[in-house]
């Protein structure tokens, strides 16, 4: 009796990774649906950004590795994990922070195991750690819900705070680091509490 070795994905003969790849994409339609409604659609400039720059660096690591382009960008798999990774983001990210993080998500998270089944880790949790770790202040920058203020941006207004850092003039805050954590920080850096407790996080409510 001979046996045959194969690599992962494994899939039954009756799939085709491209069209797992496909129900996965459309599973994730409705919740991506529900987070702009909330949140406005800064979720999918983050989403379309991600997936260009996703087949993009694709493209480029194949080309290096020698390998065929075509059947790699096309089999859906770049998409999801650049999808995954945007859902993971702030919703009104700067760009810079997208690519930088899609691009380790797939030289670091995919291809640096050797590519598609390879990977001991989620490619896009490997870019959204990455991010975490290098970029806290841009990853915890989150603007409130629509339930809470009552409106969301619009599509023009995400695209320009995107790729020009320009404010909405209807935003009031963005959220970031608590007063707690605030507070342990700066004792960390010897601040002390007076001098903590003057800043404008605590206001006139003490935080």
């Amino acid at each position: 009796m001979s046996s045959v070795l194969v690599s992962s994905p494994f899939l039954s003969p009756s799939e085709s990774l491209r069209k797992l790849m496909m129900q996965v994409l459309v599973a994730l339609v409705p919740g991506t649906l529900i987070y702009v409604w909330f949140f406005g659609f800064g979720v999918v400039v983050n989403i379309v950004l991600a997936c260009v720059m996703a087949i993009t660096f694709e493209a480029g690591i194949l080309r290096l590795r020698n390998k065929p382009v075509k059947p790699h960008i096309t089999d859906g798999s770049a998409l999801v994990s650049a999808w995954l990774f945007a859902l993971c983001l702030p919703m009104h990210s700067p760009w810079w922070l997208v690519v930088v993080g899609i691009g380790f998500t797939m030289i670091a998270g995919k291809h640096l195991y050797g590519g598609l089944g390879f990977n001991p880790f989620n490619p896009a949790m490997v870019g959204y750690v990455a991010l975490l770790i290098s970029f806290p202040r841009e990853m915890t920058s989150w603007h409130l819900p629509s339930t809470v203020t009552g409106e969301t941006l619009g599509l023009l207004d995400s695209i320009r705070f995107s790729f020009t850092g320009a404010v909405p003039e209807q935003w009031d805050s963005l959220t970031g680091a608590t007063p707690l954590d605030h507070v342990r920080t700066q004792l960390g850096l010897e601040v002390s509490m007076s001098e903590i407790t003057s800043s404008p996080l605590f206001g006139t409510l003490a935080g």
